[in-house]
């Protein structure tokens, strides 16, 4: 059992309401457990980012090493957190993370559980945090920067990112398991409404440009929303940040390439280019619509420089079969 205070931030609008009953479970199970925390419910969106860096900023030195924030949410309030964390610009306090979203693509991504209550255990379990690899952004025509646990899109893929992410799932279709035909309606719709646009990059002194592109992502794990993975190579573990730029896609290769990306076979596609690389620049001198972490951007320009970075998690991922982590 860990020893040490947990401070939770807890988004109960998450998955359309269903967090508050994994809050309440987690919390029983705390209270059972005799765990020591304290906890902070959101009240709107972002709202967990100023938690967090309110709650980091007051920390006393001694207190940095007795306490882990645990989040109870999506991936969105996962995100908020841990940049609220870097706005304290103080100390990486270790994080753990309760899946309670619609997507959970990081908790897939490094092997948390998906039971609530499996995941905690893997969380009380830890006796010491491990790093994980976080992508960082400088965007430089608008002066932001920030930090991503999933992906970072601009094109169709955060189209119909965003789409998945905002989709209310259908009971019908989850008991039938077709959850598979809600994917390519929102892909059909994504090639409809987007269109291909000119891209610059830079990954270490090589130049590549690309004229007719659809989709600009950079991942740090395979899966994105809907538990698809675009990049199936990516691994938040290997230090390095994943590209996919998919180019001249006519009406017949997108729906075969969104056949290959349901069955993870799309990286030898023609008019996919795959990179692994620590730092990569993007330009993109065209209003395109983005995303980061299942989380919308407004249609802009893009300068971009990418690089990967590491965060401690207060989890232990093996420390419960396997059987128990799906």
């Amino acid at each position: 059992m860990s020893l040490r205070t947990f401070f939770l931030i807890v988004n109960c609008y998450a998955n359309h309401g269903k967090a508050k009953k994994i809050w309440a479970s987690v919390k029983n199970e705390l209270d059972t457990q005799q765990v020591q925390y304290s906890f902070k419910l959101t009240r709107h969106p972002e709202d967990a980012r100023e938690i967090a860096k309110n709650f980091v900023s007051k920390l006393t030195l001694s207190d940095q090493s007795k306490y882990v924030i645990m989040v109870v949410g999506g991936d969105g309030t996962l995100n908020d957190t841990l940049n609220g964390i870097k706005d304290a610009k103080t100390v990486d306090l270790p994080l753990s993370f309760i899946p309670s979203g619609n997507n959970n693509s990081f908790a897939r991504g490094i092997g948390l559980a998906k039971a609530p209550l499996f995941a905690l255990k893997q969380t009380l379990n830890t006796q010491e945090s491990v790093h994980y690899d976080v992508g960082y952004y400088q965007e430089m025509t608008h002066n932001k920067q920030g930090y991503f646990l999933n992906d970072y899109s601009a094109g169709q893929d955060a189209y119909l990112t965003s789409m998945l992410h905002h989709r209310k799932p259908s009971k019908i279709a989850e008991k039938l398991h077709l959850g598979f035909l809600s994917y390519f309606v929102a892909l059909f719709k994504a090639y409809m409404d987007q269109e291909s646009f000119p891209v610059t990059l830079r990954i270490g002194d090589k130049y590549e440009f690309f004229q007719h592109t659809y989709i600009v992502n950079i991942s740090n794990q395979p899966y994105f929303a809907g538990g698809f993975m675009l990049s199936p190579e990516a691994d938040a573990t290997d230090r390095q940040l994943d590209l996919i730029v998919a180019d001249n896609m006519n009406f017949f290769k997108f729906c075969l390439l969104g056949i290959l990306v349901y069955f993870r076979k799309q990286l030898r596609f023609p008019g996919i280019h795959h990179y692994k690389a620590k730092e990569i620049h993007i330009v993109i001198n065209s209003l395109e619509f983005g995303q980061v972490d299942g989380e919308e951007l407004p249609n802009q320009y893009y300068d971009l420089f990418f690089k990967v970075s590491k965060y401690p998690f207060w989890v232990d991922v093996q420390s419960i079969p396997v059987k128990e982590r799906h």
